[in-house]
């Protein structure tokens, strides 16, 4: 099987993989090495999910195998990626998929409190009206309240999971995530920022609703008495 990627100058190999080859290894070496072309060797842990917390069993690559693998060409590199490191690169792509989601709907959430800041009909027959759209509304304040905490957690959540990997890792490896956490915690702040005020601005317009309601028609009926 090997023979077939005699010209293969890229090879990305799975620690399933590197287990089978090691399991084998007395059967490969006496085999001429195939990869003579070989530029890159990429090594990558088992399939990881962001839920996992417990580390994965460790798999090293006996020595012959990798001189089987890399001696063949002056050339090739090799690299190995960490389990945490795939873990970072997928909490990466969904943060910033999240804050880009959670900025949009902020957006729309701005825009949903501007229409609904027409004014409260302050005439005598609109009582009954104004007076179930005032209770629909702080009603449904409580779950809107709801939602946008538990996103404000959920993000927070990330960061920290993000940053409990970083310190997992290596020296020599965290310094490649450290400025994509840092830039990640300062668009997280403003998303957090933006949810926060979002939250203030809904509260305020429900108690501008309510204080006109609950003042004008008093006025209006001692006018007309």
């Amino acid at each position: 099987m090997l023979e077939q990627l005699h010209n293969v100058k890229f090879l990305t190999l799975s620690l399933e993989i590197v287990e089978v080859l090691s399991s084998a290894i007395e059967l490969i070496l006496p085999q001429p090495s195939p990869f003579v072309n070989l530029k890159s060797l990429k090594i990558y842990p088992d399939i990881v999910h962001l839920w996992e917390h417990e580390p994965k069993r460790v798999t090293i690559m006996p020595a012959n195998l990798r001189s089987y693998l890399l001696d063949s060409s002056s050339q090739s590199t090799f690299t190995k990626f960490l389990r945490e490191e795939i873990l970072e690169e997928k909490l990466l792509a969904e943060l910033r998929v999240l804050l880009e989601k959670e900025k949009d709907n902020t957006e729309t959430n701005r825009a949903r409190l501007e229409q609904r800041k027409a004014p409260v009909q302050s005439h005598t027959q609109e009582i009954g009206r104004n007076m179930a759209l005032i209770k629909d509304t702080w009603e449904n304040l409580g779950v809107e309240l709801q939602k946008r905490k538990e996103k404000a957690c959920f993000i927070i959540s990330k960061l920290q999971r993000f940053e409990e990997l970083l310190a997992s890792l290596p020296t020599s490896n965290r310094a490649k995530y450290q400025p994509c956490f840092s830039s990640l915690r300062a668009e997280a702040d403003i998303v957090l920022h933006q949810i926060t005020n979002s939250m203030k601005a809904q509260c305020d317009e429900n108690q501008i609703r309510s204080s006109v309601f609950f003042c004008e028609p008093a006025t209006t009926l001692e006018s007309s008495s």
